[in-house]
């Protein structure tokens, strides 16, 4: 396929050709629905809420696997914290619940460090058109008090 240069100037003008990272996100959401936590900023060992929303996912899901994410600055990633694994109701497309951030005592930052990224993942299984069942995620950064 051969793009001229006026289309490609004009398409990205407009958004059509983005490799911005919101519309990465709004497609993940179209696909896998979205997910946020409340507050924003939590302590090892605090409660929070995790909200996850299909309603506006192309698949419904079958099963959800909610865990915390984190990588290093160096681009390390460190070993998930399973948080929650669920049947997800046929009927359902918001599933609301309150967990703790888990205190790791490995290190002395409790097993977190100051300046790595965090972020709460959901991956879900769903029924594709063909009858298989696949797996995708979205995430949504956490940030994390240390102090």
């Amino acid at each position: 396929m051969r793009f001229s240069l006026p289309f490609v100037a004009i398409a990205s003008l407009l958004g059509l050709a983005s490799a911005s990272p919101a519309l990465e996100v709004r497609q993940e959401a179209l696909r896998f629905g979205v997910v946020t936590t409340s507050p924003a900023t939590i302590k090892p060992g605090q409660t929070f809420n995790i909200l996850y929303n299909s309603t506006r996912a192309r698949w419904q899901p079958l099963y959800l696997d909610i865990y915390l994410s984190g990588k290093y600055p160096n681009g390390f990633v460190l070993p998930d914290f399973q948080v929650l694994r669920l049947d997800y109701p046929a009927d359902a497309h918001f599933y609301d619940f309150n967990t703790t951030l888990p205190v790791i005592s490995f290190d002395a930052n409790d097993g977190y460090l100051a300046d790595a990224t965090y972020g709460i993942t959901v991956w879900m299984s769903y029924v594709t058109e063909t009858g298989a069942i696949s797996k995708g995620g979205i995430e949504h950064g956490l940030q994390i008090d240390l102090s």
